[in-house]
């Protein structure tokens, strides 16, 4: 039971299926949102040093735009933890680094799960296949650009044009999103009761499945890439 799409039980804490029918999502709502957002990016983290080394990510990253670190790692604080803290980080900031401390095959969290749920644009940097799970358009990829400053730059453009940063909202009313804090139990249920379940799986070399297959990798400000 892992984060893994290949383990035999997923442990995974969130999901997103389509509506089974379009609902309306008010443009003019966004546009409220975002004439009041002051601050181009927020990044609350807990976790210093990593293994992705995201910090040296946003360290350059924080060069070229304001991006206001919450927690243990910076200089802002925000009680209580969770969907109290987004609401206010949606009210002041367009974009919230969803970044995982370990970039890894399949490695994603509720970081990314949780901000969607709220009027902010989820920068992501992990090793998951964000595309094959996530709403179109809902979210921007770090690990797109060749560099920190080429996404700082995309960063400032789309702010400034709301034609182009409500296109990111665009998807909410097509699918839903359901943050799950025991979904993982779910899942294991689900292959107690299910005819797969009397299906052996064999692992000669756990370890190797784990370590060596699982590519993870880390970021490096010199190269300005992953390695």
């Amino acid at each position: 039971m892992t984060y893994r799409l290949d383990s035999d039980v997923l442990d995974t804490y969130g999901s997103v299926k389509r509506k089974a029918a379009p609902e309306s999502y008010s443009i003019d709502h966004i546009r409220k949102i975002w004439m009041q957002k002051e601050i181009t990016a927020v990044w609350p983290v807990s976790h210093c040093n990593t293994f992705g080394q995201r910090e040296n990510f946003v360290e350059e990253l924080r060069k070229y735009v304001r991006v206001d670190v919450y927690g243990d790692c910076g200089n802002y604080t925000c009680q209580p933890r969770g969907s109290k803290c987004h609401e206010e980080f949606a009210r002041k900031y367009f974009f919230y680094l969803s970044f995982e401390n370990t970039v890894c095959k399949d490695y994603v969290t509720e970081k990314f799960y949780l901000t969607i749920q709220f009027d902010i644009i989820p920068v992501t940097f992990g090793g998951a296949d964000y595309k094959s799970f996530a709403p179109p358009h809902s979210y921007i990829d770090a690990l797109a650009f060749k560099t920190p400053k080429d996404l700082a730059d995309y960063l400032k453009h789309v702010k400034r044009d709301f034609r182009l940063y409500r296109k990111y909202f665009a998807w909410k009313g097509l699918y839903d999103v359901k943050h799950w804090e025991y979904y993982t139990y779910c899942n294991l249920c689900a292959k107690l009761y299910s005819t797969s379940f009397k299906e052996e799986s064999v692992y000669p070399d756990i370890v190797h499945w784990w370590n060596n297959t699982s590519q993870c990798r880390a970021w490096n400000n010199h190269t300005m890439k992953l390695s």
